[in-house]
Parts: structure tokens; sequence; C-alpha cells
């Protein structure tokens, strides 16, 4: 795994904001992972974004970090930490917020985080053992590009802890991503993700879908599944190789909503999330079928950067069937997986 290893250290890397020298100002990054431990999904989101508050005079930065934990049902919090609680490195995987870290170091990435409020914590290292995939400059809507990067598997090991239980973590699989750029919340643009990864820890295919669109979905401004057999990518279906489709609405009983203070702003229980998301996808004598099944949502809050509004991250998790012929070999996989809805 030396040449998955050369990759990421080549690959990802915090970028940071060019407004503190001058630069550009709208920055936003964040670092995301989830690993799915028995019985047991975790998602850990660092974020930091220039703020752009017309009352900020310099240059200044927002560092949160999201945690949301399902055991038996989502609980999450969103955690602001302030300047002096903040250590970043640019130009690597290097980052401290408040009791909260990242690092990659010795080709693993370490994870540390802890709800401020709630006795949970998580403490894990993640091998990655497949090679990243990296695309920039993708267009959303009326704005700049954004960049992303993808590590869909990654190994764990570590623990859990929710109060007095210790979950211990030990091949669990996992998943990565890091996005950049200059974009601001509330513009007309949103997006469907997803990543799937068998049950099966044996069965060597992965995959990654992702859909970008306008703010009320009537157009779709780019889409992908990208599906990885063993460390490498295998096969990509773009745009005009898709169908996706999205059938009834999901009602969860109960939505986890975070900050919760922002659940003032966006009372409502109702979603536009799809009960059900199906792909269907044909190029060059490749085939796949998946459909991914909603069970329950977490929705992470954000004000939009320039008027009023909110815009809502649905955390959605659920199971994802995929069958497929990639290079004349049929594959197949069926696991949990989180598909995230924004704008829904």
């Amino acid at each position: 795994m030396r040449a998955v290893e050369q990759a990421i250290l080549h690959a990802d890397w915090l970028r940071r904001s060019p407004a503190a020298a001058g630069g550009r100002g709208g920055h936003k990054e964040w670092m995301h992972f989830c690993v799915y431990a028995p019985a047991v999904d975790v998602l850990v989101n660092f974020s930091v974004l220039d703020d752009v508050r017309p009352t900020r005079a310099r240059h200044d930065e927002l560092a949160r970090v999201t945690l949301l934990v399902r055991d038996g049902g989502w609980v999450g919090e969103v955690t602001r930490y302030p300047r002096e609680q903040v250590q970043i490195e640019g130009g690597r995987v290097a980052a401290r917020f408040g009791p909260n870290a990242v690092r990659f170091a010795d080709g693993r990435y370490a994870v540390a985080a802890r709800f401020r409020d709630r006795p949970i914590a998580i403490d894990v290292t993640l091998r990655p053992v497949t090679m990243p995939s990296i695309v920039n400059n993708v267009r959303v809507g009326d704005g700049p590009p954004i960049n992303w990067l993808v590590v869909p598997r990654l190994v764990a090991s570590g623990r859990i802890t929710i109060a007095d239980r210790v979950h211990p973590v030990d091949g669990a699989l996992a998943y990565h991503d890091h996005n950049w750029g200059h974009f601001g919340w509330g513009r007309d643009f949103a997006w469907e993700w997803g990543y799937g990864l068998p049950d099966d820890p044996a069965n060597p295919w992965s995959l990654v879908f992702v859909r970008l669109s306008d703010r009320a979905h009537s157009r779709c401004m780019m889409q992908g599944v990208f599906l990885w057999n063993g460390p490498r990518e295998q096969c990509v279906f773009r745009d005009r190789d898709l169908r996706v489709r999205h059938v009834g609405f999901l009602r969860p009983a109960r939505i986890c909503k975070v900050p919760a203070v922002m659940a003032l702003a966006h009372p409502e229980h109702a979603t536009a999330i799809p009960r059900e998301l199906r792909i269907d996808g044909a190029v060059d004598g490749n085939v796949i079928e998946a459909t991914f099944r909603g069970a329950e949502v977490a929705q992470v809050i954000v004000p939009n950067d320039r008027d009023f509004g909110v815009t809502v991250i649905n955390e959605v998790s659920g199971r994802l069937a995929v069958r497929g012929v990639v290079r004349g070999e049929q594959f197949a996989i069926d696991g949990r997986a989180v598909f995230e809805f924004l704008g829904a």
C-alpha cells in the first residue's frame, strides 16, 4: 500500500484560504470521515471557512467540528472553536480544533473527536486501502468552482465510547472526502452525494456517487458514479451515461437537527429527501443498477452567507444495493451507506 500512501501525501493536504495573504475571501474547506463500526455509524467533519459577515473588519475564519453518531438513532453536535484553540498546518493534514484533531502520518489518518455536552468520544486510526480520486474546478451554479478529493475505502481501528459503553473498532470500513473552494451557502446549487461499502470487507468493490444541480433540482450540472475494485478505480459513469430517479419521499419519525439552536430557524419535519434513490448506468459495455433506501435523517443546518435563509445538509443513513458488470466481471455491493442531500 505504499503507492496509496504516496498518492495521499501528494493530493490530500489542507489548502487554506488565500484571504490570509490578501487574496480572495469566501474560501471554505472541510475534511469528512465516516466510520461504519459494528452497530454504530460515526460521521466527523472538520471545517474552516472565511468569515464573510459584513461586521468583520479583517480576515477571520470560523472553525467548526460536526460530530454525528448513529446508535439507535442519530445524535449530534456542531461546535465552533475560537482562534486560540485552533491550529491548522497548511500543506499537510494536521489540524486541531480544541480537543478534536485530525492528522495523516505513517500511512494513516488519526481522528479524535468528542462531544462537548455528552459523554461520547471517537478515537480511531484510518488506513486508506484505495487510491484517492481528485476532481478540480467543478462549477456549482452561479458561483466559482469547488474541488474535492475522495478516498472511498479505509480500514478503521480504535474505539468509540458512548457513556459507559466502549465499542471496539477493529477492521471496520470507513470513508473520507476533502472539499475546498470559493462558494457561498445559499447560492443556486444543491448536491446529492453518497458512498457504498459492502457488509463483507472481503468484497473488493467500492462506490461513490455525486450529482450537482440547481437548488430547485430542475437542472443537472454534472453527475457521476465512480467504482473501485481493490485499490484502483475501475470505471466511471458520467452525465449521459446515467439515469437518476427519486422514488417517493422519506418520512422519518424523528429528525436530529444540529446545531440544536438552528432548529428554531428550520423547524420543518417534512423533507424532500427521496425514500429511494435509483441509479442506472451504461457505458462501453459496463452497466450498473443501484438503489439507496433511506432510513434515518440528521440535518446540519447552516446559515446562508448573504441572506437570512439557511442551507440544510441532510445526512441520511440507509442501505445500498448495487449490481453491475465492469470489464466483463459481475459485481455486487450490499451494505450500510450514508447519503448526503444538500438543499433537499
